[in-house]
């Protein structure tokens, strides 16, 4: 996803709410017991409201890379461009690099929904509210081999 300017941007760690709620929700009933994996999501049940926010990376690399695999249409608009099949690290502003993979990583390391609340000015000069949850899938139940997301962007002011 071509990133929108995020260098003055500081993530904060909070409680996913709205959509982003739902959708840990979703991730926590899809099994009892490990981890869900990629054939246990089924978008019809995840709804159309929802759809649009959804986006799922692989892991490479045991977690060195990562590599978007779907983009919702509302991340696609908020970035201009759809990014599938291209490298993170390829995709996000360089002085955010670090930080953005690093909560993949850590998401990793937790197995557990991870989620954050930025601002950033957008190529429309517009600030907006930008909130993401990450969350673990492993195919076997153990191993992580993709990241389930959500992603929901809200204008907040005209900017200067």
């Amino acid at each position: 996803m071509a990133s929108p300017d995020l260098q003055d941007s500081v993530f904060e760690t909070i409680e996913p709410s709205g959509l982003l709620a739902r959708l840990v929700a979703y991730w926590r009933r899809l099994v009892p017991a490990g981890l869900p994996g990629r054939q246990h999501v089924d978008p019809v049940e995840i709804g159309a409201t929802l759809l649009p926010h959804i986006f799922l990376a692989d892991v490479l690399d045991d977690g060195r890379r990562f590599r978007w695999r779907l983009i919702g249409t509302h991340i696609v608009n908020h970035a201009a461009s759809d990014d599938t099949g291209r490298d993170l690290d390829a995709t996000i502003a360089p002085a955010m690099r670090e930080t953005i993979i690093g909560h993949y990583r850590e998401t990793m390391r937790t197995r557990h929904p991870l989620c954050h609340r930025s601002k950033f000015v957008g190529r429309d000069r517009r600030v907006y509210r930008y909130e993401r949850v990450l969350m673990p899938l492993a195919a076997d139940g153990s191993a992580i081999d993709m990241i389930l997301g959500g992603a929901v962007f809200g204008r907040l002011s005209d900017g200067a």
